[in-house]
């Protein structure tokens, strides 16, 4: 098993008292103000995260699968491109989260939208490092 897949399988594990403190069991993901960069730099990050969630969620659902007799525990992911916007949903029991990159004006802007993560200023992820506590945020929030 991944290290990822580990985690998973300590917090599906974990007893009611062990997830009193959803802060240090799924910390929030890192995130920065949303920041201009070059369309192509920004088409490669939303890339990168958006293959990296695939294979989070695959490692994550195994490990759900194994945990649960019904198929219905199990996160989501869905893609969704729009005229001058690359999207990926993740889902789970509900809550879901949004990572975006919008284009406009030859500049990308990076976007971190959901269920715990609202803002004042517009956000994004720090980078793919910040995805598992994501996803691992998303399952706790969803009562796992």
């Amino acid at each position: 098993m991944t290290p990822f897949m580990i985690r998973i399988a300590d917090l599906v594990g974990a007893t009611e008292d062990e997830l009193a403190d959803v802060d240090e069991i799924a910390p929030m993901p890192q995130t920065r103000i949303s920041q201009r960069i070059a369309t192509g730099t920004g088409a490669d990050r939303q890339v990168a995260l958006r293959a990296y969630a695939e294979q989070l969620v695959c490692e994550a659902n195994a490990v759900l699968a194994s945990h649960h007799e019904s198929g219905d525990h199990h996160l989501t992911l869905f893609d969704e491109t729009l005229p001058s916007e690359l999207a990926f949903n993740v889902g789970y029991a509900g809550r879901a989260a949004r990572v975006s990159t919008t284009f406009e004006d030859g500049t990308a802007y990076g976007r971190l939208v959901g269920d715990g993560f609202e803002s004042d200023l517009p956000q994004e992820l720090t980078g793919p490092d910040a995805l598992p506590d994501l996803l691992v945020r998303l399952l706790v929030a969803s009562g796992t």
